[in-house]
């Protein structure tokens, strides 16, 4: 298995992140390489990261968080995605945000939810990339367990057969040098990758220095399908 890569200025690169962090947190030194090269680049937001209790309830200092809390969580962790994205040197338009819910992307997929996957083939249709992005079958949260199951089963409904390139976040014994794709990164591409993520204030409160640490000197992926 090679252990380094390269992008092309004619890749076209869909990212899906099951919540708004996870595309700083997992690749946000390729988004910026990317787009240096001249590539496209779509970040896919499936969830809002809405149903988040504990760091709402510490920033917004209330115990019950009922559906219009969540909705406007949900809002401002929106904000800080379009935030993030603008420092990784993207423009508003290349990111679309699906709305699911937070803490459900294992059932939907496990239902084949019709409207979802429908969201899925219509956004790799019209994009057309030519590599995704995407989170790993083996990371220990249900929602990027569930990401992943539901744009393979798109790109199934889609006819499409891509490569792919995923990242690792919650799972703390995996030794991202043991295996996989490195994408070295600048002290520069660090510095931003850092500031990507502290764009995600809601995220910080509660676990500044668990999120700042992954600004590290490169970025691992695990590839699949790759051509």
């Amino acid at each position: 298995m090679p252990t380094s890569f390269t992008l092309s200025p004619q890749d076209r690169v869909m990212v899906f992140a099951p919540h708004p962090d996870d595309e700083a947190l997992g690749c946000g030194g390729l988004i910026q390489q990317a787009v240096a090269l001249g590539a496209q680049v779509r970040v896919v937001f499936q969830t809002d990261g809405d149903n988040n209790p504990w760091p709402q309830r510490y920033v917004e200092q209330r115990w019950k968080i009922d559906a219009a809390c969540r909705q406007r969580w949900g809002a401002r962790r929106r904000v800080e995605a379009a935030r993030s994205l603008q420092t990784l040197g993207l423009p508003a338009d290349a990111a679309a945000f699906f709305g699911l819910p937070d803490q459900g992307l294992t059932r939907l997929s496990q239902q084949k939810d019709a409207r979802t996957l429908e969201l899925h083939v219509s956004e790799l249709q019209t994009f057309r990339p030519t590599l995704l992005v995407v989170p790993s079958q083996d990371d220990n949260h249900p929602d990027h367990v569930g990401s992943y199951d539901l744009i393979q089963e798109a790109m199934r409904r889609a006819g499409m057969d891509l490569p792919q390139w995923a990242y690792l976040i919650h799972r703390r014994w995996f030794c991202p040098e043991a295996a996989g794709l490195t994408l070295h990164l600048s002290l520069h591409q660090k510095a931003r990758k850092l500031a990507a993520i502290e764009c995600h204030e809601t995220q910080l409160f509660l676990s500044s220095s668990r999120f700042c640490a992954y600004a590290r000197d490169s970025e691992v992926f695990i590839p699949s399908n790759p051509t």
